[in-house]
């Protein structure tokens, strides 16, 4: 998916125009406009153009409209020079991160940087062609295999294996159950979540949109800009704290149990303006289906996230012994199915609930859980004595896990559990959700 270059310059700049730490789209765009040029006059563009420029980019118009303004790059560079080093770092590290530059943007630098994209993305709209785009052949994609539900998350740089080192995988001694650590890998030989929102951030539109809105959308990028929207009212709703840990469970899940999502909390979220739903994949098992639950927590202490987990996991549980039956009215409707699958990937997923008309029982025997634990620890910049500690936490982990296990009734329930440390959890979490969403 093509980057949006002129919307990554202007989220990063929004920092220099925030009033109370606020600023829309549409204002950043004219914040941006009004530095770039001597005499921009605002009322060029009603409210929904300029926020149409923010999630498609410059177009012809808006260039000469720009150059009709007489675009001063002195006015430009000021601009960003009144900034602090501490948001200069801050603006360089977005746009790095963002745009996926091999070298970090020195702060000295920065204003040329700026001035330099916005000239490249000026000459680049001039000639840009005014023709509607057409949807690429999905045939054989991923996305439309008719007999398969398919994976969805987009790792084709192997961005996982650069984000997350795997200190430990363990068996679990119940029903086929397994727990992996992980740390994060660290980048330029420091602690860091750069590699992490990459991933993330590619993986947005992804996780709160289905296979069908994004099989039939003509720009991926707009979508992308759609769900950061979308995940922001998410998070006032709950908390960063719970949107990282979906996040987490969701590429976990999909990419070590190679389990795709069938809804996720924040689809769920979307639709019926809950956040009572879990996340929900299917993975194949030994020629069977499991039904996994997503449940995730973050919290200061290792004890406190399994505990909370575990805890959840027990209720889901005993709401499935106490009501029984089936599997699709307790976690969605078949309508549900309607308007995120192919008619085909629907029968898919019908065949795996209910096999046929005369079988009114699933498939899937019990249902699994796919648990997220981050939880947070000191001292996690490299060091030779990290690995082992970590290793030492994952052993606490398991014992941890099993007591709860068994404590909630669950060893007759798969789970697969995936074990992150952070330095320090909420501010990290805070940090992370808002460079990928905004506030």
């Amino acid at each position: 998916m093509e980057i949006n270059r002129f919307q990554v310059l202007v989220d990063a700049l929004k920092l220099l125009s925030e009033i109370d730490g606020k600023i829309s789209n549409e204002a950043a765009v004219i914040a941006i406009f009004d530095n770039y040029t001597k005499n921009w006059n605002v009322n060029n563009y009603k409210e929904s153009n300029y926020k149409k420029l923010y999630y498609q980019g410059l177009n012809p118009s808006a260039v000469q409209k720009i150059e009709v303004g007489i675009i001063d790059e002195d006015k430009f560079k000021n601009f960003i020079n009144m900034a602090s080093d501490i948001q200069k770092e801050s603006i360089g590290t977005y746009l790095s991160d963002s745009l996926e530059l091999k070298e970090d943007i020195e702060i000295d630098r920065l204003a040329y940087f700026c001035v330099n994209l916005m000239s490249e993305l000026i000459e680049e709209s001039k000639y840009k062609k005014n023709v509607k785009k057409q949807k690429k052949p999905t045939g054989n994609s991923e996305l439309n295999k008719a007999e398969d539900i398919g994976l969805t998350i987009k790792d084709e740089k192997g961005i996982f294996e650069e984000t997350f080192n795997q200190i430990k995988e363990i068996k679990l001694s119940y029903k086929n159950s397994g727990m992996r650590a992980f740390a994060l890998l660290p980048v330029s030989g420091m602690y860091s979540h750069k590699n992490l929102i990459k991933l993330l951030r590619k993986n947005l539109a992804r996780y709160i949109f289905s296979r069908k809105n994004r099989a039939e959308s003509d720009d991926l990028e707009e979508l992308t800009a759609e769900a950061t929207s979308e995940l922001r009212d998410f998070v006032r709703e709950c908390n960063p704290q719970t949107l990282l840990g979906e996040l987490l469970i969701y590429i976990f899940l999909e990419h070590c149990e190679r389990a795709p999502k069938i809804f996720t909390k924040a689809e769920f979220y979307k639709e019926r303006k809950s956040v009572r739903q879990k996340s929900i994949f299917l993975r194949e098992d030994n020629g069977g289906w499991q039904l996994i639950v997503g449940a995730a927590n973050l919290n200061e202490t290792m004890e406190v996230t399994i505990s909370e987990a575990l805890k959840e996991c027990k209720e889901l549980k005993n709401e499935s012994d106490f009501g029984g039956g089936s599997y699709s009215t307790r976690f969605f409707q078949n309508s549900d199915l309607d308007n995120r699958f192919s008619t085909e990937q629907i029968k898919k997923i019908e065949s795996i609930m209910f096999p046929s008309p005369d079988v009114q029982e699933s498939t899937i025997q019990v249902e699994s859980y796919g648990i997220f634990l981050g939880y947070q620890a000191d001292n996690l910049d490299g060091n030779e004595l990290l690995e082992d500690r970590l290793k030492e936490d994952a052993e606490k982990a398991v014992g941890m896990i099993s007591d709860a296990v068994s404590g909630c009734g669950l060893r007759n329930h798969p789970i697969y559990v995936y074990l992150l440390p952070f330095k320090n959890l909420k501010y990290e979490s805070d940090q992370i959700i808002d460079k990928l969403v905004g506030r």
